[in-house]
């Protein structure tokens, strides 16, 4: 499972492997779908879109799971919880209980694909994330604080 951005969405994406997981499969159905894919007889990739994963999607899915891939829109919360497990991560590995904007952005961005840091979903959530961060007993530094000394 990893995650990816799609349609300026980020998405979890769930491979074969994930998908052996009773349990992930029955959480998936009715999650908003971003798209799945499998590949046919001849080994082609086939492209499915939708709304919301329904049961004939699931057994599509289920009966290709070597080849399977499918991708599930995130909620805010999910997105937000994301973000925040990265910047928790990597706030204790630097051992770290302050940060400015600028180090936490490059530390996420050395952890995880540009691509989903440097998206807007990271852009629309950040606020909430250091507010998270901040609730938790972390301190962001800013410009000012540290221009002041």
């Amino acid at each position: 499972m990893y995650a990816r951005i799609y349609k300026n969405k980020l998405v979890r994406v769930y491979t074969g492997e994930d998908l052996n997981n009773s349990e992930i499969i029955s959480k998936l159905k009715g999650r908003e779908l971003a798209g799945f894919t499998i590949r046919d007889e001849h080994n082609n990739i086939v492209f499915y879109d939708g709304d919301k994963v329904s049961a004939t999607e699931l057994q599509l899915v289920i009966r290709n799971l070597k080849t399977a891939i499918i991708a599930i829109n995130m909620s805010d919360e999910e997105i937000i919880d994301y973000f925040y497990m990265i910047a928790k991560v990597q706030l204790i590995e630097k051992s770290r209980d302050s940060f400015t904007e600028n180090e936490l952005y490059e530390w996420m961005n050395l952890t995880i694909d540009s691509g989903i840091i440097k998206s807007k979903v990271w852009f629309e959530v950040k606020d909430k994330v250091y507010k998270r961060l901040l609730d938790s007993g972390l301190h962001l530094v800013d410009l000012e604080t540290m221009v002041k000394g």
